[in-house]
Parts: C-alpha cells; sequence; structure tokens
C-alpha cells in the first residue's frame, strides 16, 4: 500500500495535482478498501448486496482519486451536479448497501448459531424463541444410543439421530417448533392438546425401524415452561427406566 502511495504521488510529477495531501490519504483510502474486499470476497461471496456496497464504495473512492487530477477537477467544477452524485451520492449509497448487507450478515450468523450442526434442528440456546403462550410440551429421549454408539460406533448413532430428527420433522405441524438440546435429547412445543397425535404419528413413522424411544408431555403456560419442562422429563425418565427394567408400557 505504500508503495502505492508513492507510485501515485510520483505519478503526481508528471499530470497536474489539484491536492497532493489529499490524492496521498484518497489513495490509500481506496487501496484500503480494495485490500477488505479481496480478504473478504470468500466469506462475503453469498452476500451480494455487501459486495456491490464494497465495490460501489472502491469506485466511489477511485473517482476522488482520479478528480484529484486537475483537468478532471476542473470537469467536476463544470458538472456540480454530476459531480455531488458521484462524490456523495454514490457513498451514501455504498454505505446504505453495506448496512443492509453485514445486517444480514449477522442475521445469518444468529441463525445458524442456533441450528443443530447434525440434525438442523434447532438447538438449546433457541428455547427462549417459542412464541406460542400455551403448548404442549413434549421431551423425547431416544433409547439405548450409549449402547449403539460404544457397540457399532458414533457414525451409526449419528445416523439414528438423524434419522429421529427427521420423523420429528415430519410429525411437526405449521407453527410447532422442535429442539435437539442434547445429543439423544429432544423437546417439541406442540398446539394444546396435540402431544399424543405427535407421539402417535413417531411411533407411525418408525414403525419396523430399530429405533424406539420413550417420552413425557405436559400442557404449559409460557410462563411455567421451564417447570412443565422438568416435569415432562421426569415423566420420560419414568418411562425410560420401566423400560430398562423389562417393564410394560
Amino acid at each position: 500500500m505504500l508503495f502505492v502511495s508513492i507510485s501515485m504521488m510520483a505519478l503526481s510529477y508528471f499530470i497536474e495535482i489539484d491536492s497532493y495531501y489529499d490524492l496521498l490519504f484518497e489513495s490509500n483510502s481506496l487501496f484500503l478498501t480494495i485490500y477488505i474486499y479481496f480478504i473478504s470476497r470468500k466469506v462475503i461471496k453469498n452476500n451480494r448486496i455487501l459486495m456491490l456496497g464494497l465495490l460501489l464504495l472502491a469506485s466511489n473512492q477511485a473517482y476522488d482519486v482520479i478528480t484529484e487530477i486537475k483537468v478532471l477537477d476542473d470537469w467536476a467544477n463544470r458538472h456540480d451536479l454530476t459531480h455531488t452524485f458521484l462524490e456523495d451520492g454514490v457513498l451514501q449509497i455504498s454505505f446504505l448497501l453495506i448496512a443492509f448487507g453485514v445486517t444480514r450478515l449477522l442475521q445469518q450468523a444468529h441463525h445458524e448459531a442456533a441450528l443443530d450442526e447434525l440434525t438442523g434442528l434447532y438447538n438449546r440456546k433457541e428455547l427462549s424463541s417459542i412464541k406460542k403462550s400455551q403448548f404442549d410440551v413434549i421431551y423425547f429421549d431416544i433409547n439405548e444410543l450409549k449402547k449403539i454408539n460404544d457397540n457399532k460406533g458414533h457414525a451409526v448413532g449419528d445416523l439414528l439421530i438423524i434419522r429421529f430428527s427427521q420423523a420429528l420433522k415430519i410429525a411437526k405441524q405449521k407453527g410447532e417448533q422442535v429442539f435437539r438440546i442434547g445429543g439423544d435429547e429432544f423437546v417439541v412445543i406442540a398446539e394444546v392438546g396435540r402431544a399424543q397425535d405427535y407421539v402417535d404419528s413417531m411411533h407411525r413413522t418408525l414403525e419396523g425401524e430399530q429405533i424406539t424411544f420413550s417420552y413425557g408431555f405436559e400442557t404449559t403456560l409460557l410462563k411455567n415452561f421451564d417447570d412443565a419442562l422438568a416435569k415432562a422429563d421426569a415423566a420420560m425418565y419414568k418411562m425410560k427406566s420401566s423400560l430398562n427394567k423389562g417393564g410394560e408400557l
């Protein structure tokens, strides 16, 4: 960057320049913008708004640089409206696009942070996003996942988790939410009175497959969610314990 600035200053000996100091700092700003664009292009390549904003900003700064050449500065003075748009209007548009692009980037990062990488379901962090005021909370746990991991390997266990999450999505209706909150633990926020239908749908979807699960559920108000979740967990654990002891449900 210093080399470029020196080169620009050297060039100024052959071309009449309006302000040497402006040329120096505006050249630095231009190449800083270009540098930022190139080091971040792989991250923002799918964010066209942000890319366009940076390119417009670079174009605006390039215009500032070339209008330090006296003959172009004189042209700019004779075309005040065009000059003002190219200097100030394009700058404002580029900042607006960059703001939109950065906002979209942050929203995407937040969304990805809220998703479980293996299943694509919401993770525990998103339990605070429940919008229903009253609902059924269902606590699911896959049976004997640890034994499967130990005997057949974690790759097989992961496939089982993925298949179970698919069944949860199939059973889900519009407005209901599914979360993976632990290795083999899932929470569903369902419409009031839908819990047993949800469980029955899971049984139908997984019929004939070597996947069994335990569950518990409670109907609750949002303000009592933590207490209801604990009760659903306790009911699920009671079912799991009964299965482990060979009981019938």
